[in-house]
């Protein structure tokens, strides 16, 4: 990917990290890779999008979903990590929820020629997941060529258990976030500046909706995740209702 002999790696606490990468790299790089904590790449991936890259030059970015999940246990103080030896659900569970699964609770990787990305805004620190951040960067750039959207088999999504964040906050934040994004959207339709979108926000409730009650039915070893998740949820979407019916009332006291 890179002009040199071998690719530079960049890690950034802070939420700029697109415009650090970009500035750091510009002068020395073909491709601008992101990826959220926990992705690992295989070298085919890298050689896929060299491949890409070099027979498109029209395509200017995109994103990879990292279906493919490995859980890694860290329970026993001072072990090496091991692989997960949970109980596996039955494959026809693990097929369906791989199907519907929401694209925001996917792993993803982002890449960009770098030309086109410095002034794309790409904040990886708020919540509802890297994924969605991703996807509204690709809005931004959807006018100065061409984007791609896909999945990719060349790559890990690596997670540590137990899991840092509660179920019941995961919830909170993605569906605060996805309420966040509609109500933007909403308000951009209103004044006519409403813009097509790589992200389906109805579409992706359904998904969500969906593997929760199917992780709620049919799983053997996340029953109780999906419970604290949609709780969370459920208390976000009660929040946000909270609030839109405090602006509407604000709003009839001023007439």
């Amino acid at each position: 990917v890179a002009t040199a002999a071998s690719a530079r790696i960049v890690a950034t606490a802070e939420s700029d990290l697109l415009a650090d990468a970009v500035a750091m790299l510009a002068a020395d790089v073909d491709v601008v890779v992101a990826t959220p904590e926990g992705v690992v790449l295989d070298a085919a991936w890298l050689a896929l999008l060299r491949d890409h890259v070099i027979l498109y030059e029209d395509s200017i970015a995109g994103v990879d979903f990292v279906p493919r999940v490995v859980k890694i246990a860290t329970e026993a103080a001072g072990a090496d990590l091991a692989v997960s030896d949970r109980p596996h659900e039955p494959a026809l569970v693990s097929w369906l929820r791989g199907s519907i699964r929401p694209r925001s609770l996917l792993g993803a990787v982002f890449w960009g020629r770098p030309g086109t990305l410095r002034q794309i805004d790409l904040d990886t620190a708020g919540e509802g997941g890297d994924a969605v951040s991703f996807l509204l960067a690709l809005d931004q750039l959807r006018r100065r060529g061409r984007t791609t959207v896909g999945f990719t088999r060349h790559a890990r999504h690596a997670r540590l258990l137990p899991e840092r964040r509660t179920g019941f906050d995961s919830g909170y934040g993605l569906y605060r976030r996805l309420e966040q994004l509609a109500e933007a959207r909403r308000a951009a339709a209103a004044v006519g500046n409403a813009a097509p979108s790589h992200l389906d926000l109805a579409v992706e409730r359904l998904r969500l909706g969906l593997e929760l009650a199917l992780r709620s039915v049919l799983g053997t070893g996340g029953r109780h995740n999906a419970a604290t998740f949609l709780n969370g949820v459920r208390a976000a979407r009660r929040d946000a209702v909270a609030v839109r019916r405090t602006v509407v009332r604000d709003l009839r006291e001023l007439r």
